[in-house]
């Protein structure tokens, strides 16, 4: 009876080991404990860092500069007593108005959307306002005189020129209005007289004048042409 005494407590402890083992397999394994300043984990709908930065990037406003507005407007009055040509430079221009024989004017000012707004020497004033390719108004000499006017937008060689050179011994001032077709008309000032100015040569810009030469240059609209 005494030598199956320990054959039972053997037992005992074996099954006891084998329902320690059961139970532990079925709990698992304890968590880890607790480290002071371990990352949280991030939440599961959380958007991830690029997507952020994507989203706000798109989201951002986009602003850019209009680049500066070039153009040159060629036309005539309403009847056809002048001829006239507009160099618009981004929120500037100057103009040019002559008959060929004796009336001409110089303007300068201001482009505001599509409204322009010159003004010359004595009073005289250009105004008007751009539709599409065309710009129309009313302008007006130093002399007193108005006309309505039209212009179309053309390219190059149509624009506004002007020369100085020294003539038997006056200063002398030529403008020119030219035309899309390549027509030029101008006054040349010679001391406080006008008279017509000689055409020149479109690719270089060359003339002669009483024998005098000189070279016609294009107006920029941002140019300073009233007593300039």
């Amino acid at each position: 009876m005494s030598s199956r005494t320990p054959l039972i407590t053997l037992g005992a402890v074996v099954v006891l080991t084998a329902l320690l083992l059961v139970v532990n397999a079925l709990i698992g394994p304890p968590p880890p404990p607790a480290r002071s300043g371990a990352p949280v984990p991030a939440a599961a709908n959380a958007p991830s860092p690029s997507a952020s930065a994507t989203a706000s990037a798109s989201a951002a406003p986009t602003t850019s500069t209009p680049a500066a507005v070039q153009a040159v407007y060629a036309g005539v009055t309403s009847g056809k007593e002048a001829t006239l040509a507009i160099a618009v430079n981004g929120d500037k221009a100057a103009a040019y108005l002559c008959d060929g024989q004796s009336l001409e004017a110089w303007y300068q000012g201001t482009v505001t959307g599509d409204q322009v707004a010159l003004a010359g020497a004595n009073g005289a004033v250009l105004t008007g306002s751009i539709s599409g390719s065309a710009l129309f108004g009313t302008v007006s000499t130093p002399t007193g005189q108005s006309f309505p006017f039209s212009a179309a937008q053309a390219a190059p060689p149509a624009g506004v020129y002007q020369a100085r050179v020294t003539l038997n011994g006056l200063a002398t001032r030529i403008g020119w209005a030219v035309l899309p077709d390549g027509t030029e008309v101008g006054v040349a000032k010679v001391g406080d007289q006008e008279r017509p100015a000689p055409t020149f040569d479109a690719a270089t810009g060359s003339f002669t004048l009483d024998g005098t030469p000189g070279t016609a240059e294009q107006v920029n609209g941002s140019d300073t042409v009233v007593g300039g």
